[in-house]
């Protein structure tokens, strides 16, 4: 249906009826930039909810089922902030842009056709009046040309009047009578054009005006249309992510397991201690006069001030003795895991280091089938720094793998393969005896003290390794002399808490080797430290 045959006569509605279509396409446009800040307002207060809960510890300190759930949660949301900031942006790009340049456009375009319209309607306007005129110009040339008639009748009905007279009314008359056939005459022809001007005013000029803003109207109304169905499908295209984020957040919700919780916090906590026993009964009276206190050996010296050992605790304060899980403020359990999360680390560190060597060896091959591609002297110095990183990372590991077989009672593994080829670095001897807080077991006993001059033995496993000797009490009335003892071999130290001593220096005794350790304390120049016992022989 065409509004140049239906709404022919029907400019100003058809005007006001495109001019409320630009202004819907103008308040569909408003809907959708109200729609993208609304989206970025939640996706904004999503992020900052999931930025608020997300956990600000590590996350391996949140090792429960509903611990990781939660994060998981958080998680999810913050990637449905990310969604609902897509669905904002692809509305502001596929929607509000082009809804906009439509209204530009359709004010652009119905501003031609209605001016090609107007302009047509003045044309016929015009014509109109030019009829108009002619009409009245052949009224006005009637009526005088009838009253010069009416004048020469008259005229020449008196009998008074000359024949002069007579004449000129009668030219007055032919000349009246002449205008009047040339009004005439151009108010026809004026007729005709404006009738033509009206029949192709209302028959093609204006239809087709009214066609083309039928047009604009009719595009516009697809444009909205289309654009409508893209406000859809934006949501739509985002709809399986999100729904993907629910299924996970529903998946996180159903990973939640009390019973793995709690026996992963018995495996994290549990001490290993044994139930205590059975409380004895105690007798009171002359039998209880029985217990008699246990006497201080002559041997104990008078403790250095300020001296607490190498488990000293301060060193205990910052963490330094519980790095191996030696530390005696420990529980077994507790031992056992942090010496089992060293082992990992150093595991981890090793392997590394091995994957680095074995790439240097097959280029060292490759260089030494083709000098030209490389200098194998470059390559080999590498393997060297290798080599003794690796050396000095195996015996840190297999001190760490002794400690935990010894705390788990199990054999002692393997010592570690030597890549150095002349590494000083030499593994320690796997510790002995049972390492619980309970009944630690008594070490080997030392060497006895070789003669002067001779190899001297090998050292003790370190200090590090060992249990301390429990503090005796700080009593004055046990407090005897100061003890010493001279050095009989050179020492160098290689671990920590060890000192390093030269051959016949004489040192103050802090602590024998009461548990037969294989270290005795000593004290060199306000410097203390162990040495091993065998390296030393005590002045009497």
């Amino acid at each position: 249906m065409s509004w140049g045959t239906e709404l022919w006569d029907q400019f100003d509605l058809i005007a006001n009826h495109t001019n409320a279509g630009i202004e819907f396409v103008d308040k569909v446009a408003k809907f959708v930039k109200e729609r993208c800040e609304i989206e970025s307002r939640y996706a904004k207060e999503l992020r900052k909810l999931a930025k608020t809960y997300n956990p600000k510890r590590k996350e391996e300190e949140h090792v429960f089922s509903f611990q990781k759930a939660f994060i998981g949660v958080v998680k999810e949301t913050d990637d449905l902030a990310g969604q609902h900031e897509l669905i904002s942006e692809s509305l502001m790009e596929k929607i509000w842009k082009d809804l906009h340049l439509l209204h530009t456009e359709l004010k652009t375009d119905r501003r031609k056709h209605l001016s090609e319209g107007k302009r047509v309607q003045e044309l016929l306007e015009q014509s109109m009046k030019a009829l108009e005129n002619s009409k009245r110009s052949f009224m006005k040339a009637s009526e005088e040309a009838e009253q010069a008639l009416q004048a020469f009748q008259k005229a020449d009905q008196d009998m008074a009047n000359s024949r002069l007279q007579i004449e000129k009314y009668k030219n007055i008359s032919v000349e009246k009578g002449q205008a009047l056939e040339r009004a005439r005459e151009e108010y026809r022809n004026q007729l005709e054009q404006t009738n033509s001007k009206q029949t192709l005013h209302y028959s093609n000029e204006m239809p087709a005006v009214f066609n083309e803003l039928q047009k604009m109207d009719e595009r516009r109304i697809q444009k909205t249309g289309e654009l409508l169905e893209e406000y859809s499908n934006v949501e739509t295209k985002v709809m399986p992510i999100i729904q993907k984020c629910l299924d996970n957040i529903k998946d996180n919700g159903k990973s939640v397991n009390p019973p793995q919780d709690s026996k992963l916090l018995c495996e994290q906590n549990k001490t290993a201690y044994q139930p205590p026993s059975d409380i004895q009964f105690e007798e009171y009276g002359s039998k209880a006069q029985t217990l008699t206190r246990q006497p201080v050996s002559v041997e104990k010296v008078k403790k250095k001030k300020g001296g607490g050992g190498f488990f000293s605790k301060k060193a205990k304060k910052h963490g330094e003795a519980g790095l191996d899980g030696n530390d005696q403020t420990l529980t077994p359990g507790q031992k056992i895991r942090t010496s089992k999360k060293k082992v990992q680390q150093l595991e981890s560190q090793v392997a590394q280091l091995k994957n680095s060597r074995e790439g240097m060896e097959k280029m060292v091959d490759v260089y030494r089938q083709n000098p030209s591609l490389g200098d194998p002297n470059t390559i080999e110095q590498q393997l060297s720094e290798n080599a003794k990183e690796l050396d000095t990372l195996n015996v840190d590991l297999y001190k760490y793998q002794c400690y935990l077989a010894a705390l788990e009672n199990r054999d002692t593994p393997p010592a570690p393969e030597v890549y150095s080829k002349a590494s000083k670095v030499q593994p320690p001897p796997a510790p002995t005896g049972d390492f619980s807080d309970e009944t630690p077991a008594a070490a080997p006993a030392p060497a006895p003290a070789p003669a002067v001059g001779s190899v001297p033995p090998a050292p003790a496993p370190p200090p590090a390794l060992l249990v301390p000797p429990a503090e005796e009490p700080d009593d004055e009335e046990f407090e005897e002399e100061e003890l010493q003892c001279k050095v009989i071999y050179d020492f160098q130290a290689t671990n920590d808490g060890e000192l390093s001593v030269s051959e016949g220096e004489e040192l103050v005794v802090l602590e024998q080797d009461y548990d037969n350790s294989g270290w005795t304390k000593v004290l060199k120049d306000d410097d203390e430290g162990y040495v091993p016992s065998a390296y030393i022989e005590l002045i009497m």
